[in-house]
């Protein structure tokens, strides 16, 4: 029988161990981009209906979900080892007269990001800055590397903070690696192997022995090429990345190397002008996520608790098409009191895409409020709107304007003002890219014209402090009105020109005549003929 090691609960903040609650089965899961997870079953010695309550009826209180919990474990060498460290998500009991259970269902604490659900603005910020503060705010320690790209503005929406950090993983093409004290991020890539596992020993070494194992090898959803497209505003054309093959193995797991089923390329195409630097990365993160599924493999070996996520594993033994190096992407400790312990390693991803994060989607359309005027050093004449869904104290978003035209140098120009209220929609659906397509009048910005059962009045109305220049159209007096606070021009029958402080007509030539008789009327008419100055000789 396999020796197994001594694991410790230990509850609360002070982490204290257990004494009377004994583990018997414990299964601890650490996969990348997952939350890590594990399930321990306490037994109690003696008769477990009688002692349950007077023996350890304080320790199943320290069991209380949300309670602090680490697994540590005492191996062979007499070697601690923290193998788990999170909250306790679930308690269960079941009790009968030969054998009572208390089950615990653990979870790192980055379930305190999926336990959550908000929207917010990030402005200026890298997405390593981005993904950081999230984490830091839950007191995760963090080590992140290949997100340096900065974002204008970045709107988590409606989600949990760990799916909108998921967001972020997907579109930076990194993965992250939770480990019980803290979470690495980083792309993926080959190193030095850990650990060697063979299917034989060599020369009485001291090489890891295979227990069991299997090996996945799938052209389902693998692209010959993959390009991604998204649209450059200010070139006004689309930016287009080829990605490269990603690389996350030798030999039977290098990903890179298949028989494509379908030649033709991939193509994935995107309003939102995300440049070509998030572009590159976004097409980069595509092609990883779907080459990571082409090789994969499972193998359980005696327990050990040397190798992490991320680690190079070799396999060697069984021959060139199986043999190769590959990244760890899970680790499964299964530790039994009587069967002991083993620890099942995973190189590759099965199905790498189904666990892609797509952005969460801001569906339909949405209210914005102008704020104060801001030049948008962009050049796009962008708007600043404050958008309630995101929150009362959420940071303004640089929109664009919508037009009815906007050709080179002519267009419809009428920029709403501060405090007007406006309707948004968003590019792609990402929040991150608002577009102003309309305006609405309202109880405190009221329409200047009210709408009657005749609707015959039409107008094109711009005022500001207090007086207003108008274009008015009445189709049932059949009359047109252009003025201004001073001046008035009427069509209706004739033409009819009106001013508080004079009119002045000036041209090179001007002629005044009607068919039956001109007439001018005032208190004084003066004539005034200028001398055209003679010709020289």
């Amino acid at each position: 029988m396999r020796a197994s090691p001594s694991v410790s609960v230990l509850v609360g903040t002070a982490r204290l161990p257990l004494n009377g609650l004994s583990p018997e089965r414990v299964e601890v899961l650490h996969r990348i981009n997952s939350v890590p997870s594990a399930r321990v079953v306490l037994t109690v010695q003696g008769n477990p209906l009688r002692d349950i309550f007077e023996d350890v009826e304080a320790e199943v209180a320290r069991c209380a979900a949300g309670e602090p919990v680490s697994l540590m474990l005492l191996d062979a060498q007499e070697r601690e080892h923290l193998i788990f460290k999170g909250v306790i998500e679930q308690q269960t009991m079941k009790a009968d007269r030969e054998r009572t259970e208390l089950t615990l269902r653990l979870r790192h604490d980055l379930e305190k990001l999926r336990n959550s659900h908000r929207s917010q603005v990030f402005q200026n910020m890298s997405e390593a800055t981005v993904v950081g503060s999230l984490l830091a705010a839950q007191q995760i320690p963090a080590t992140i590397a290949d997100m340096d790209l900065r974002c204008e503005q970045l709107v988590q929406f409606g989600c949990s903070d760990w799916r909108f950090i998921r967001e972020r993983l997907s579109a930076s093409g990194v993965w992250a690696f939770p480990s019980p004290e803290r979470v690495v991020i980083a792309a993926p890539g080959i190193a030095f192997p850990t650990l060697i596992i063979r299917q034989h020993a060599l020369f009485d070494s001291d090489h890891v022995l295979m227990e069991d194992a299997s090996w996945s090898f799938s052209e389902r959803a693998q692209p010959e090429k993959l390009k991604t497209s998204t649209w450059d505003d200010h070139e006004q054309r689309l930016d287009t990345v080829s990605a490269k093959d990603v690389s996350l193995g030798t030999g039977a797991f290098d990903s890179a190397r298949g028989n494509t089923i379908n030649r033709e390329p991939w193509q994935f195409s995107r309003s939102a002008p995300l440049g070509l630097q998030r572009t590159t990365a976004l097409s980069h993160g595509l092609m990883l996520s779907l080459q990571a599924g082409r090789a994969s493999g499972e193998f359980r070996i005696n327990g050990t608790a040397e190798v992490d996520l991320g680690d190079t594993v070799s396999i060697e033994g069984y021959g060139k098409a199986f043999d190769g190096d590959g990244i760890v992407t899970a680790v499964r400790h299964h530790i039994d009191r009587e069967a002991g312990w083993r620890t099942t390693l995973t190189l590759g991803c099965d199905d790498m895409s189904s666990e892609d994060v797509p952005p969460a989607q801001i569906n339909g359309l949405h209210i914005g409020v102008v704020r104060s005027f801001k030049k948008d050093t962009g050049g796009m004449n962008r708007l600043q709107v404050h958008l309630p869904v995101l929150g009362d104290n959420s940071d303004p978003l640089w929109a664009r304007l919508a037009k009815p035209y906007a050709s080179d140098m002519s267009g419809f120009c009428f920029y709403p003002e501060p405090g007007d209220e406006v309707i948004v929609g968003f590019l792609d659906g990402d929040p991150s890219f608002p577009v102003i397509i309309g305006s609405m009048h309202n109880p405190k910005n009221r329409a200047p014209i009210d709408l009657d059962a005749k609707n015959d009045v039409k107008a094109l109305i711009v005022g500001k402090q207090g007086m207003s220049s108008q274009l008015l159209f009445d189709s049932g007096e059949q009359r047109v009105d252009l003025s201004s606070p001073q001046e008035q021009l009427v069509f209706k029958k004739g033409c009819k020109l009106m001013s508080g402080s004079g009119l002045a007509l000036t041209s090179n030539q001007l002629k005044l005549s009607g068919a039956s008789s001109v007439s001018v009327e005032s208190m004084s008419v003066n004539f005034d003929q200028k001398s055209t100055p003679p010709k020289k000789s």
